[in-house]
């Protein structure tokens, strides 16, 4: 299994918009025997799901996890594990030992957008996934 966190300065990031970089752990039978880190850098959300998707991560710890990433985690087979803070390490150590660590109520459900141009219902205008920034299709006839 490979258990990731998304970081800032070895620690659990407030959203994954705000990271750096990606520890990943891997684990088997309870231990770890894999560390990695990949760069985030500038990327922007759509690659750090692209990056999260490439390294077959099953778990995901994070901060603040809104509505439209966890669907689209959910889509990626990533069990994610939100509210989590401090020192990433601890956090994975944390996991794997089965302590209580994260609080599920740090998804984020954004406010109704009136000015959502796609009107989705998952409010990808606040998503940062860029869709908001095409133009609509409208059908003329």
């Amino acid at each position: 299994m490979k258990i990731a966190a998304v970081t800032r300065d070895g620690r659990i990031a407030r959203t994954i918009a705000e990271s750096t970089e990606i520890l990943i752990v891997t684990e088997e039978n309870g231990l770890p025997t894999a560390k990695e880190i990949v760069p985030i850098e500038d990327d922007e959300i759509t690659s750090v799901l692209f990056k999260l998707a490439m390294q077959n991560i099953d778990v995901l710890l994070a901060g603040e996890i809104g509505t439209a990433l966890q669907s689209t985690l959910r889509m990626l087979g990533v069990q994610m594990l939100p509210g989590c803070e401090g020192d990433a390490v601890e956090n994975i150590a944390g996991y794997l030992t089965n302590e209580d660590i994260g609080d599920p109520s740090k998804i984020v459900i954004p406010e109704e957008d009136e000015d959502d141009p796609l009107n989705c219902l998952h409010d990808c205008a606040k998503c940062m996934a860029g869709c908001h920034d095409r133009p609509i299709q409208r059908n003329e006839g």
